[in-house]
């Protein structure tokens, strides 16, 4: 694209994400001091048009952004807004408090993402299949329910209850908690999940099919907030599917999961994917910006949900500030 073409197309954007509807000529000539006259204009939006960046509505002779406008736009004519002082005053609130655990962290994170953005916030937790367990901590909390609390050697922490197939004691529990952390301290190798479940198992105290339907300490934990933000729509279909779809943490952790197995989204860079392009019912009219972390030896991910219309160029750096204060959050937490 020249760049006059840039120019419009980047109006035509403008004009749609702030009030929703489409612009034309006149509309461009007039508010965005173009510097062409409308006649120039409209050959340029019908050159933009030819090449499937800009679409003509029903409803009148004005143009909307396709698609491949939204994703030409994104990758390459974007330019990112700094969040506003008040905005980073939040943040340095929300991380300066005393946050120890981890999973603390990340879910004041979809909070905070989801507060400023006014759209979803979504995190999601390392993996952590591989990590070394540095201790474990049951709670007794009756004769048939015991917490468990697993620390990870970056700790990270994992919560799980665990429904006991026979009675035990406290004092008896205590026992095979002192047991268990003596096996894990004299480990000559590393002390796994996979590890702990075997020992659970082997117990023949606890019921495995509780552990697994309870959580798969493997997986990491989604953080999803603000989903409410997400339902404006007069289509009753679309309202269901959306309701099915952020109802089902299953789910949601499949659609992020394979961000984080993609080589190509690296580190700190802050990525803008267009919910038709996920194939999947409900997220059409969705986009997600996200960025991509890694903690210890596993990866995470984190980012907000929200319209297609939506103000990317405040998004992407929320997103971008964010993510840089979580890692050196995180970092502190080793």
């Amino acid at each position: 694209m020249n760049e006059r073409e840039q120019l419009i197309l980047k109006a035509v954007i403008k004009h749609y994400l702030d009030f929703g509807e489409s612009v034309g000529s006149r509309t461009l000539e007039k508010k965005y001091n173009i510097g062409v006259s409308s006649a120039t204009i409209r050959n340029t939006m019908a050159d933009l048009e030819d090449k499937g960046l800009i679409v003509k509505t029903h409803t009148s002779s004005g143009r909307i952004p396709t698609s491949e406008g939204y994703r030409l736009y994104v990758e390459e004519l974007l330019k990112i807004r700094d969040i506003s002082q008040e905005e980073k005053a939040k943040v340095f609130e929300t991380y300066n408090k005393k946050i120890n655990q981890i999973d603390a962290i990340f879910e004041e994170t979809s909070r905070l993402l989801s507060k400023i953005s006014q759209y979803a916030g979504v995190v999601l937790e390392p993996s952590i299949r591989q990590e070394s367990i540095k201790k474990v901590q049951f709670v007794h909390i009756n004769d048939t329910n015991v917490l468990a609390v697993v620390v990870m050697d970056t700790f990270l922490t994992k919560s799980l209850n665990i429904y006991l197939e026979n009675p035990v004691s406290e004092e008896e529990i205590d026992k095979i908690n002192n047991f268990l952390n003596e096996k894990i301290k004299n480990s000559n190798s590393i002390f796994t999940l996979s590890d702990l479940k075997e020992f659970l198992t082997d117990l023949d105290l606890f019921i495995p099919e509780e552990l697994e339907e309870e959580q798969n300490l493997n997986e990491g934990k989604l953080f999803f907030e603000g989903s409410s933000n997400l339902f404006e729509s007069n289509d009753i279909v679309k309202v269901v599917s959306r309701a099915k779809l952020f109802n089902s943490p299953n789910d949601l952790k499949n659609i992020f999961s394979q961000f984080i197995q993609m080589d190509k989204y690296k580190d700190g860079e802050v990525n803008v994917i267009f919910g038709e392009d996920l194939g999947i019912a409900g997220l059409e009219d969705f986009s997600f910006v996200f960025s991509v972390y890694t903690f210890g030896d596993a990866k995470g991910m984190m980012g907000v949900i929200g319209p297609k219309r939506m103000e990317y160029s405040k998004t992407v750096g929320l997103v971008e500030y964010v993510s840089e204060e979580v890692q050196h959050l995180l970092k502190k937490n080793k």
